[in-house]
């Protein structure tokens, strides 16, 4: 996450994540002088404290690399459980409303992950994209991806008394060890090593209602959401927030007067806090630009033209070199080793 550790995985505003993290992390690690219980007071009071975890999650690969934990948490991770956030989404009317939901207000929350949702050719796809640091690690992403993935398919289940499987799961890092837990905990066999973190169904469950349904409950847990967000925003790095403007936003957010009329200050005072972090606004739209690049290649199939306008470059060309330079290959190199990709995987 931008401003802490290079390690920092997560964030949530709820410390109810981090006190399951807490109980399912293996008995035999050693904590190496990490004081838990001033982790969890001190939780949303401060940076200080979700540097901490992103450690304890770190130091838990750094005890097995092979470890299942990102499974082994997000078997947990049932709405009715979990945060206010969690329980927003419970009493929607239906998934449509909850996918809606999330894309609207999940920036919010400060994960390290961004979700994107896509909707073609029957199918609905999620996507989940890490803009907010550079090349995040394998074990960065490998442990947000299965808890995320756990959460989905435990919400789904718990909303609407349904189970649908995915059509697809694709992945953004190598095969674990562990692979066949994949299988059994997705109910698909994923394809690894893909250029993005993605989950598709057939978008028929877009229909499903929520037996939790609950119209005054839902507006009221929105509510208290939002006044919390409002009430922490001091918490949240600014260079996240400009980046996750930018992904809720473009390709109009990536000229500066208007992300700066997005965060309700001067471009003067946008430059000087950017400064201030020894950020730049080139730097973090080149962050913001190289995950959507992957997002409209592979989830959307969209053209190169079609691209590079959402992505706010003046000319192709322009794309172009910012492509290779961040993906040491041509978008069209790219796309051919996507189709081979998924040649392969038919096979």
């Amino acid at each position: 996450m931008l401003g802490l550790s290079a390690d920092a995985l997560i964030i949530m505003l709820d410390e109810i994540y981090l006190r399951l993290f807490l109980e399912v992390i293996p008995s035999d690690l050693k904590l190496n002088c990490i004081d838990v219980q001033r982790l969890i007071s001190d939780y949303n009071q401060g940076k200080h404290s979700h540097r901490l975890y992103g450690e304890l999650i770190k130091q838990v690969y750094q005890n097995n690399p092979n470890s299942t934990i990102g499974f082994d948490y997000g078997q947990y991770l049932m709405p009715s459980t979990l945060c206010d956030f969690s329980r927003t989404l419970m009493t929607c009317a239906t998934l449509q409303e909850v996918f809606d939901t999330v894309e609207r207000y999940h920036y919010l929350l400060g994960t390290s992950y961004y979700p994107c949702f896509r909707y073609r050719n029957g199918r609905v796809s999620i996507s989940f994209l890490f803009p907010f640091k550079r090349r995040p690690s394998m074990h960065q992403r490998r442990f947000c991806v299965e808890a995320i993935l756990s959460y989905i398919l435990n919400a789904i289940k718990e909303t609407t008394g349904e189970s649908p499987a995915p059509l697809a799961v694709y992945l953004d890092y190598s095969a674990p060890t562990y692979e066949a837990l994949y299988h059994k905990e997705l109910n698909v066999i994923p394809t690894f090593d893909s250029p993005l973190n993605l989950i598709e169904f057939d978008a028929d469950i877009l229909k499903l209602p929520l037996r939790s349904h609950k119209p005054v409950l839902h507006q009221m847990y929105l509510n208290k959401c939002i006044d919390a967000w409002r009430a922490s925003e001091r918490l949240q790095e600014f260079e996240y927030r400009v980046i996750s403007y930018m992904m809720l936003h473009h390709p109009s957010a990536y000229l500066s007067q208007n992300l700066a009329n997005k965060l309700n200050i001067s471009v003067r005072g946008l430059q000087k806090r950017l400064n201030k972090q020894g950020g730049s606004f080139s730097h973090l739209a080149n962050l913001s630009r190289a995950e959507l690049a992957k997002m409209y290649l592979f989830q959307e199939q969209q053209s190169i033209d079609f691209i590079a306008e959402q992505l706010g470059f003046q000319t192709l060309s322009g794309f172009r070199r910012f492509f290779k330079t961040e993906f040491n290959q041509t978008p069209l190199e790219f796309i051919s080793q996507m189709s081979q990709h998924s040649e392969s995987k038919a096979s």
